[in-house]
């Protein structure tokens, strides 16, 4: 084999190994699993933006509609600690400036609620606002139904840490 083909293998191979990492590094900034679901009231279920897995993973701009009185419960792969600065971003999408509020807990049943409400198109998040130290579950509820798709149009949830 040539030396050329060598390198060029080693440098392949290379990539395609660091490449291999890439879809672990998504699980762990990204929510991972949807653990609680309450659709939007009077709007048809089978509607695309009704799929709650659509919140999971990193931003594609395929949304959950997240109206007044719906709520959606995702869960991390691993616990997201409280850092310097933001912890969390929320992405929304649409211009029509829907509002949800957020909560996160550790265990999955007790939450603390952000004390105000979050809006797109993104929207940054201290743990340390929440007096948490770390969270591994995220509850996002529409408050309102503006928009096309009624409320708060949820792309992705990400860990900054």
């Amino acid at each position: 084999m040539s030396i050329l083909r060598q390198a060029l293998g080693i440098t392949l191979s290379g990539l395609l190994g660091a490449g291999a990492c890439f879809p672990a590094e998504l699980r762990d900034r990204h929510a991972s699993a949807v653990e609680e679901y309450l659709p939007t009231p009077f709007v048809d279920p089978e509607a695309p933006f009704m799929d709650p897995s659509r919140a999971l993973g990193p931003p594609d701009g395929r949304t959950l509609a997240l109206g007044d009185g719906a709520y959606v419960v995702l869960r991390f792969f691993r616990p997201i600690p409280d850092a310097p600065g933001p912890d969390l971003r929320v992405y929304e999408v649409g211009p029509d400036g829907a509002q949800a509020r957020l909560a996160a807990s550790l265990d999955g049943v007790t939450f603390v609620e952000l004390p105000r409400p979050i809006g797109g198109p993104t929207e940054s998040v201290d743990l340390a606002d929440l007096g948490l130290a770390e969270a591994a579950y995220l509850r996002i509820r529409g408050i309102d139904d503006a928009g096309e798709d009624p409320g708060y149009d949820l792309d992705a949830v990400e860990a900054l840490h």
